[in-house]
């Protein structure tokens, strides 16, 4: 590894904003609990490292991917703005318009001076700062937040903005490091077209993923639901939950459902539409743009590009998977065929040779199409291509966030995998979340030949070595 003229510091998955929910969830308390701790605990990280340089050389501090939650948000403008609201913007607040983003962001920087400081003040200290995209905050395409932001931190420390770089997907030191958020091997949270991620039938708005739009017709409108932590969630917790909500609320659910599966398929039309065509070549010359600027061959971004996992919402199928419209449809047509084999039956012991197997039939077919399902939990896939990415390009260190569960592996020899784990997690009124905030961060220092990377989790006498559970 060659000498840089820094060292790295790496976190994910801050999701500022994610708390300022009060349009479509009235009485949720701003600021919550879970975002007053992230912010003291992300203050003091950013105070320490400002102070401690390591081997002389500053710290690049790398944000991979969700800073800002733009998606989590659902608050309507507090001034006049240039593109009109939808009716669904109205509903759940604003969208992915480079005005309505910019309303969300100044917002977002107002909620949240003392980070804004913090990350100023490291910056005025000779440290720099690459924020890149992910799936929550790609309306960072848009250049007027990015000078905005910049605006806000030279407000705090004249200069500091020019000590920012934002990355559209990854960043990359060559025979070293390769960082992205990972989103994009999520079929989940995936787009098509990453470095140009407009709405194919309205180009003045950024598009939306599958995630995107549960987040925001389901989720954030739902008091005690929770965005992460169902991959481990069973049928108990769910019921549990079911009681919570009671009757009315179990109803005004499955209507936010039922709404979210109309705005998946009018998604799924548009993306099948001749309109993509546009977005597409905006993105190959997206690429192209990126190969010259990295040194890297364009094949070799094509590579890259190709690894990702197709959005769920290219077939239809999927986007009713994502929704369990398939498991409703197979409960009615076997409960119906239950029913009516019961009914047909001349006998009572032939009823439930029938019925028996009719059910086995059923159980049968839940389960073979739950295997053809794609799963929730993501970390295997991000592994994975973790491992093709170490190999195309070389790298001794392969980083990424977005599952909000740390972990180092070796998915090859010599190549180490990094998941950075999250800073953000969910407000619960009665326990714990169910996927609590790990605060690690990777720092990898430099010496004359190599550079040394570890895990770290923030607590409050600063950073202590972190050490993942082993996988299963």
């Amino acid at each position: 590894m060659d000498r840089f003229a820094h060292n790295l510091l790496v976190l994910s998955d801050v999701h500022l904003g994610s708390d300022l929910v009060h349009h479509v969830r009235p009485g949720a308390p701003q600021p919550s609990r879970a975002s007053e701790r992230r912010r003291r605990e992300l203050v003091a990280l950013l105070e320490h490292y400002a102070a401690s340089p390591r081997g002389g050389l500053p710290w690049r501090l790398v944000i991979a991917g969700d800073f800002v939650d733009f998606t989590g948000m659902s608050v309507l403008p507090e001034c006049a703005l240039e593109t009109e609201l939808t009716e669904e913007e109205r509903a759940h607040g604003l969208g992915g318009a480079e005005d309505h983003a910019l309303a969300k962001l100044r917002l977002v920087l107002d909620h949240e001076r003392a980070i804004v400081r913090a990350l100023a003040e490291f910056l005025a200290r000779g440290h720099s700062l690459v924020v890149v995209r992910g799936n929550h905050d790609v309306e960072w395409y848009w250049k007027r937040l990015r000078d905005a932001f910049r605006a806000e931190l030279d407000a705090y420390a004249p200069g500091a903005g020019d000590r920012v770089e934002f990355s559209d997907w990854f960043y990359y030191e060559p025979g070293a490091v390769y960082i992205e958020h990972g989103h994009q091997y999520d079929a989940y949270c995936s787009y098509e077209y990453l470095l140009c991620p407009l709405s194919p039938s309205d180009p003045r708005r950024t598009t939306r993923s599958i995630s995107d739009v549960l987040l925001r017709y389901v989720v954030r409108p739902t008091p005690g639901m929770t965005e992460a932590g169902h991959g481990t969630t069973g049928r108990l917790d769910y019921l549990k939950f079911a009681a919570r909500l009671g009757s009315r609320g179990i109803v005004q659910l499955a209507q936010r459902f039922l709404r979210a599966n109309r705005a998946l398929v009018r998604l799924w039309r548009e993306h099948s539409s001749a309109a993509v065509e546009h977005i597409r070549r905006e993105h190959e010359r997206a690429l192209e743009r990126l190969s010259r600027e990295h040194r890297l061959p364009l094949a070799t971004l094509r590579h890259l590009d190709a690894l990702r996992r197709p959005p769920i919402t290219r077939h239809l199928l999927g986007v009713f998977a994502s929704v369990m419209v398939d498991r409703v449809l197979l409960g009615i047509v076997g409960t119906a065929a239950l029913v009516a084999l019961t009914l047909l039956s001349s006998s009572r012991r032939m009823a439930w040779s029938s019925s028996g197997g009719a059910l086995a039939v059923l159980l049968g077919a839940d389960a073979a199409w739950s295997r053809l399902r794609s799963s929730a939990e993501p970390s295997p896939e991000l592994r994975e291509r973790a491992a093709h990415v170490a190999k195309l390009l070389d790298v001794r260190y392969v980083v990424m966030g977005h599952t909000h569960l740390p972990e180092v592996t070796s998915p090859i020899p010599r190549a180490t995998y990094v998941n950075l784990g999250a800073w953000a997690e969910d407000d619960m009124d009665d326990g714990p979340p169910p996927l609590p905030a790990t605060r690690t961060h990777l720092v990898i220092t430099r010496n004359a030949a190599r550079g040394e990377a570890e895990l770290l989790q923030w607590t409050p006498e600063g950073p202590r070595p972190f050490f993942p559970e082993p996988e299963a």
